[in-house]
């Protein structure tokens, strides 16, 4: 990924958030809305100017995320259903619904 590309991949990507500490030659980049970055206001994912090199935007992506932007996944009567893709009046209801153990 050259400079130019990371320029358009940040402005398809406005709520991540970007530094560049020439002192190191790296770039410094946060995704805010992920927990992890919410509990370390200090912390971002420094990436080397010559690995950034080797990187494509989806490897950017997986490096900001930490492995914590997951999907999550529910079951009601057998069907699968991405609760991302839900409603917030439908999220509401997954919260609210009582979860048993059946032994």
């Amino acid at each position: 990924m050259t400079l130019q590309e990371l320029n358009n991949f940040l402005e398809d990507r406005p709520h991540l958030e970007c530094a560049i500490d020439h002192e190191h030659e790296q770039i410094l980049l946060r995704n805010p809305g992920l927990l992890w970055y919410q509990n370390n206001p200090e912390g971002a994912t420094a990436i080397t100017f010559k690995k950034l090199e080797h990187m494509s935007s989806e490897d950017v992506l997986d490096a900001i995320s930490r492995g914590l932007l997951v999907e999550q996944m529910t079951r009601v009567t057998g069907y699968y259903s991405k609760v991302g893709s839900w409603n917030n009046g439908k999220r509401a209801e997954l919260k609210d619904r009582k979860r048993y153990a059946v032994e």
